[in-house]
């Protein structure tokens, strides 16, 4: 099988939701040919140091974790040049705009699958830090709530299938009014990894609780302190990585130093493979995140063994509860949640054990061999069945085209729509020929607001690409 999976984050960037799309890839590429496409600093093909994942660079600019790639005309056409070369039988992008509408429209002209992996809460997309991050004032202006709701409506309809990581996932896609089909497939984890942490030590008279993750409103750190200034002396609360908003980070510190909590350890972002030696000194895994579609911490915590204590919301909702630790209502007050850490870090050592031991057991299903066996046999359902193809009317492509900004390329979409008439998908080799009707039918998939979104998409790249270099004061 080959797959082509399309990541907004450079390797080795992007927090979780860049992660996930990196390890997924690189576990696919053990048993099959797989490339990644993301933002690079060339533009071009090379093979992943760590394995057999080729990886396909679009040229990007930017600082921390996000960088913007530039969908110039010239970068569009080494995309889908590459996309007819590599010949996907499933092109997969984990995020809704940029590199993933470009795939989408390819996948959608030469019939092959294409699949999503929502990491995001849809009716909620702007509060999951993408605005915090880019602190840009061109695209805050963009990503308007009507604006994001256009965009993420359109995408999914364009997609053959979105993969929800639980049922919370799910029952916001359809509450979005996706109707389409979705597969139900968690995020994965090296499990032996964290298996390998032992046991806290809960005898110790300092207690250390720990956090891990962006300093966020919805991360809602703020909280947390407010329950350490509850607790005694001995706590200590490790708050590891950085703010997205430097403001949101003063912020935490002025509490501290007002309240004096010089207990309070500001760790900042350190690399992932560092994160167990962190949770194997942990007593209690912390969090009071407002919103989580399925926190990659909360299962490594458990992985680990850590007992977790936290608010409810859809990931401590899944995996959280008294035989692990505590999952509290998203209301609870921070005097509640101080007495959960102090009744959890006062069990004698054997239930304290007895809660590390279910800990590991309620991610046991998680790790990356299960999760790459589903998504495995949800492409093959796919492959194996025709393309559904759309019955709703509408203008031929050549006359979508014409909606787009003119230039260099609106005319690559041109010519891509004239290859696709020539030229059958994978699809068509493995199904069997299509009827030309069907074929022209199949040319009508991508409608015309996805023609837009793409062109918008061109141009609000290329501005931001020039504005995130002379931020950050790049003199190519």
């Amino acid at each position: 099988m080959r797959v082509a999976y399309i990541s907004l984050f450079r390797r080795g960037r992007g927090g979780g939701e860049g992660r996930v799309a990196n390890e997924l890839a690189s576990r696919f590429a053990e048993r099959h040919e797989v490339v990644m496409i993301c933002p690079a600093v060339e533009t071009g093909l090379r093979h992943d140091e760590d394995g057999a994942l080729k990886v396909f660079g679009v040229r990007s600019a930017g600082e921390g974790e996000f960088h913007m790639p530039v969908l110039s005309a010239k970068a569009v056409r080494a995309v889908f040049d590459f996309l007819d070369e590599f010949n996907p039988h499933v092109v997969h992008a984990h995020e809704p705009a940029l590199l993933g509408l470009i795939g989408q429209v390819w996948a959608k002209m030469h019939l092959v699958p294409f699949v999503h992996t929502s990491h995001i809460l849809p009716a909620s997309v702007l509060d999951f830090g993408a605005v915090d991050a880019l602190d840009m004032r061109v695209l805050q202006g963009s990503f308007g709530e009507s604006i994001s709701r256009r965009l993420l409506t359109d995408f999914y309809e364009n997609c053959d299938a979105i993969i929800a990581l639980n049922q919370p996932a799910l029952a916001a896609l359809r509450e979005f009014g996706y109707d389409g089909r979705v597969f139900v497939i968690p995020n994965g984890r090296d499990l032996e990894r964290y298996a390998q942490c032992g046991d806290t030590d809960v005898t110790t008279a300092q207690k250390t609780l720990t956090f891990v993750g962006y300093m966020s409103e919805r991360k809602n750190q703020h909280y947390l302190l407010e329950v350490h200034r509850l607790l005694p002396e001995p706590y200590r609360l490790l708050l590891i990585g950085k703010a997205l908003k430097p403001e949101y980070g003063k912020l935490l510190r002025s509490y501290c130093e007002a309240y004096g909590l010089d207990n309070v350890v500001f760790v900042g972002q350190v690399p992932h493979e560092e994160i167990p030696g962190y949770l194997e000194k942990t007593h209690v895994f912390v969090s009071a995140s407002k919103m989580e579609v399925q926190s990659l911490v909360v299962i490594e915590a458990l992985a680990s063994g850590t007992p977790l204590i936290g608010l409810a919301n859809e990931t401590t909702s899944e995996l959280v509860d008294d035989q692990v630790g505590c999952c509290l209502p998203r209301d609870a007050a921070p005097e509640e949640f101080a007495v959960c850490v102090e009744r959890v870090c006062a069990l004698p050592p054997e239930e304290y054990q007895q809660l590390c031991k279910n800990a590991r057991e309620r991610v046991s299903h998680l790790d990356w061999s299960n999760v790459v066996d589903q998504t495995v046999a949800a492409y093959r359902e796919l492959i194996n069945e025709r393309p559904p193809v759309r019955t709703k009317r509408g203008a031929v492509l050549d006359d979508l085209i014409s909606f787009l900004p003119s230039g260099e390329v609106k005319e690559i979409f041109r010519e891509r729509v004239r290859v696709s008439r020539s030229r059958p998908g994978p699809i068509a080799e493995l199904t069997g020929e299509l009827s030309l009707g069907q074929k022209w039918r199949a040319l009508k998939r991508v409608e015309g607001s996805t023609w837009l979104l793409a062109g918008g998409t061109v141009l609000v790249s290329l501005v931001s690409y020039l504005f995130m270099r002379r931020r950050a004061g790049d003199d190519e």
